[in-house]
């Protein structure tokens, strides 16, 4: 009797792992906060696969098209940007963050090495016509269009946390460690509260 009892209790759902079972992004709870500070601010998660690159010799370096320092460079299938010295970041969205990172590989022929960095860091995107505002309440750096041009990249402090910053066509994205996307989070969505009854933006000095 006692082992029907146990039996019946046990009402756990066991599923196994799967392509489609994909783990919770560390912002899938922000949706609905981010989706209130629309349409003057647009704020959201831009998952995507990320590959961390660091080749052995120049070959690579131009097998992948690899971007100057502090530079990125946008391909069909990937976006690379400069980390520091032989170290590159590469991502691509809509692609399996295994099967990117393989892909990579396979181009470097073993001149390089790549590793899955999908997990690493989380990608946030900004815009709104006071995405530079924002963004200048936390970061030392000058973001506007005459410093910091498309394909310019910054390792910066965004609010005491480091980041990676670029430009993107209708603001800026940012990548973040996951540890860390949580606060920042909550950090932009504070500092992007008071434009969003004021939606004018500042003139340019």
């Amino acid at each position: 009797m006692r082992k029907e009892r146990d039996a019946m209790a046990d009402t756990t759902v066991h599923l196994a792992p799967g392509p489609d079972l994909e783990p919770a992004g560390p912002l899938d709870n922000w949706s609905a906060r981010f989706a209130e500070l629309a349409p003057v601010v647009r704020l959201h998660a831009s998952p995507v696969a990320q590959a961390v690159i660091r080749p052995t010799g120049q070959e690579a370096l131009q097998r992948l098209g690899l971007p100057a320092a502090c530079r990125l460079r946008r391909a069909e299938d990937a976006t690379v940007i400069w980390l520091g010295p032989d170290e590159y970041l590469a991502w691509a969205a809509d692609v399996a963050p295994h099967e990117f990172a393989a892909s990579i590989a396979d181009r470097v022929q073993g001149e390089a090495y790549v590793a899955d960095a999908s997990g690493q860091r989380t990608r946030i995107e900004l815009g709104g016509p006071r995405a530079e505002t924002i963004l200048a309440h936390g970061c030392a750096i000058d973001l506007s269009p005459r410093a910091f041009g498309p394909d310019d990249v910054a390792q910066t402090l965004l609010a005491q946390a480091a980041v990676i910053v670029h430009r993107v066509p209708d603001g800026f994205a940012i990548f973040v460690r996951s540890s860390y996307a949580d606060y920042l989070a909550a950090w932009l969505v504070d500092a992007a509260t008071e434009y969003v009854a004021d939606p004018t933006p500042a003139p340019l000095p």
